[in-house]
């Protein structure tokens, strides 16, 4: 019984399949795309013999699984190191060029396994972009949460300053989530330390509205509770006038430092000691 095309087009792929990787392997390399420029041309082989595999497997399915699996994979490990989904592609590319001009050479007399090939290609490789696509973008949120995390803790540092005082420096724009974090930590220290001042630093916060003004005040009336006096430093100029323009009052018992020297200064007045120069 005759070999149908399709068997003919997988025995001649996987017979092949070597000498498809390599080429495929000098295409990339001809190009000079950037992500695969570090690769050694040994791993670079390998790798891309392990996706040709993975073609070759689900040429023989209805629906294709373990391309898709492999790029799936492989968007979650690109997506942690910063590479684009156009670069990851654009060596896919080649690789399935490089089987259909194969095809078209030494099926030009019998195209029915080049037909079958670039049927089952397109399958293939839609499925394989698309979990690409899907593992990508997952894995992008996922390592942009866990920045946001980090960023929000790098924000939320609160400093012992001096026995008794701390320091809570307030960097770039605050919305209700930051300064409620904050405001967390800042207690939490407080109890730890057992101050009895806190400075919130403003000098690194270029403006404020309504939407930061509030919830620092009420931080800081929060601290008050906890036995500790709070102190706004090193506000700048632009953001006092936003906060007068709003209409945003600041509570009289909070006081209002022009720099850290001089909420320091202040603090230790209230803790009955002060700044002698040596």
């Amino acid at each position: 019984m005759e070999p149908t095309a399709a068997e003919r087009a997988i025995e001649y792929y996987r017979r092949r399949l070597d000498a498809l990787v390599l080429e495929s392997c000098e295409r990339v390399r001809a190009a000079d795309l950037p992500f695969y420029r570090a690769f050694p041309l040994a791993a670079m082989q390998a790798s891309v013999k392990r996706v040709f595999e993975a073609v070759a497997a689900d040429l023989e399915r209805d629906v294709p699984q373990a391309y898709p699996a492999i790029l799936s994979a492989l968007g979650v490990q690109r997506a942690s190191m910063g590479v684009s989904v156009t670069e990851i592609t654009a060596g896919m590319h080649f690789g399935f060029e490089v089987v259909s001009e194969a095809f078209a050479a030494d099926f030009a007399a019998d195209p029915d396994p080049m037909l079958f090939w670039e049927r089952m290609r397109g399958k293939i490789a839609y499925a394989g972009v698309a979990a690409l696509a899907d593992a990508y973008l997952v894995a992008r949120e996922e390592l942009i949460r866990t920045q946001a995390a980090e960023i929000l803790a790098l924000s939320t540092q609160v400093l012992p300053l001096h026995p008794g005082v701390l320091v809570c420096p307030l960097i770039g724009y605050f919305d209700r989530e930051r300064v409620e974090a904050v405001t967390t930590a800042v207690l939490a220290a407080v109890v730890r330390h057992r101050s009895r001042v806190v400075l919130f630093d403003l000098s690194g916060v270029p403006q404020m509205d309504i939407g930061m003004a509030g919830p620092l005040i009420g931080a800081s009336r929060a601290v008050g509770l906890l036995g500790a006096r709070a102190l706004l430093v090193g506000m700048r100029p632009e953001v006092a006038l936003a906060l007068a323009a709003l209409g945003i009052p600041i509570d009289q018992n909070i006081p209002v430092l022009g720099d850290l020297a001089d909420g320091l200064a202040h603090a230790l007045a209230l803790l009955g000691k002060q700044i002698v120069d040596a």
